[in-house]
């Protein structure tokens, strides 16, 4: 049953729309006022709104301009019933918001069908808005999942990658959870992407030979410059695609070598020219690698990492990203002892 609020100072009006719209079976409201209109409207929220124009205090136009600026009350429809005839008064009454305007005298089967047309269109557009709430929804929800999907696939595409190289997949999750305590931490609005798409920063390991790969000893220089190859090898797999997630996953692939002072590689990038994700992961995956055992060393301990981290600050790691990862040691060891090897 629609409601519908009717708004005159004129009681005979009030009493002949009430009677009239009662009879075509909706539940009816009257006010003699604009304030009392306005009241009205707090307490119960009306399908459709008569509302007469000439009133003492407040009038029809202030009424409707009143309710229009409301975001909770602007999609209710207006339709003014006034004896002004003029055509300014009518313009004047849509300009404010008004969805349709019936002259006094009323003929009693022309309001009967207004009414009845704006209620079928309010009904029409709140389903149809309805629909579109629910449309962006499940949009919404499909985007999550297919975010959550491309992080399952970038991760576990990681974890196959040390595994290959005698690592656990344990090495990608530290180097995410710390790339993301150390974003976080540098404010960077991208943490959460960097997050997800960290894991794949040696991707490009892949395509180098075992031989130089799992190497228990020092490379030659031949076997060290085929190993650098990976941060552009890697790249070239990850940038195939446009999506946001694998182009981020690109540049830390990219980058994650290059060096705060530009004597890194591939690209000898320098200071802020390296992309923020590639310095954040630097640090993350220098830290993670370093305390723990590869095939070509035993794990450091942690005051001689520390030394290390201090010592390249400025050199090969950003200063402000160096001092923001010891003012919060705690948090990143905290991180290293959950995701232990064991697990």
């Amino acid at each position: 049953m629609a409601d519908i609020l009717i708004v005159d100072d004129t009681v005979a009006n009030l009493q002949l729309l009430s009677n009239l719209l009662k009879d075509e079976g909706y539940k009816v409201r009257p006010a003699t006022s604009g304030k009392l209109a306005l009241q009205a409207v707090q307490q119960i929220k009306p399908d459709l709104i008569l509302l007469d124009i000439k009133m003492p205090e407040m009038d029809g136009y202030e009424v409707c301009q009143m309710l229009k600026e409301a975001p909770e009350h602007r999609d209710i429809p207006i339709i003014f019933i006034s004896a002004l005839t003029d055509a300014d008064d009518k313009v004047k009454a849509f300009k404010v918001g008004g969805v349709d305007y019936i002259a006094k005298p009323f003929q009693v089967e022309e309001v009967k069908a207004r009414v009845a047309t704006h209620l079928q269109l309010k009904e029409y557009q709140d389903n149809l808005e309805e629909k579109v709430k629910k449309g962006l929804s499940e949009i919404q929800i499909l985007n999550q999942e297919m975010i959550a999907t491309q992080s399952e696939v970038i991760f576990t595409m990681g974890e196959i990658c040390e595994t290959r190289s005698h690592e656990t997949g344990m090495h990608v999750r530290r180097v995410a959870e710390y790339s993301y305590l150390l974003a976080n931490l540098a404010g960077v609005a991208e943490a959460e992407m960097i997050k997800q798409t960290a894991p794949m920063h040696d991707i490009g390991k892949v395509a180098i030979p075992d031989s130089i790969l799992n190497k228990p000893g020092p490379l030659t220089v031949d076997e060290w410059g085929v190993m650098k190859t990976h941060s552009r090898l890697g790249y070239q797999m990850l940038d195939v695609s446009d999506r946001e997630m694998f182009k981020m996953a690109a540049i830390i692939a990219l980058q994650h070598h290059e060096k705060w002072d530009g004597s890194g590689y591939p690209d000898g990038l320098k200071g802020e020219n390296i992309h923020i994700a590639g310095r954040i992961v630097a640090i993350a995956d220098v830290f993670d690698a370093l305390g723990n055992d590869r095939c070509y060393k035993k794990a450091w301990p942690l005051d001689q990492i520390l030394g290390l981290l201090k010592e390249e600050q400025g050199k090969a790691f950003e200063p402000k990203l160096i001092e923001l990862f010891m003012d919060n040691l705690d948090k990143f060891i905290e991180i290293s002892t959950k995701y232990t090897e064991s697990i």
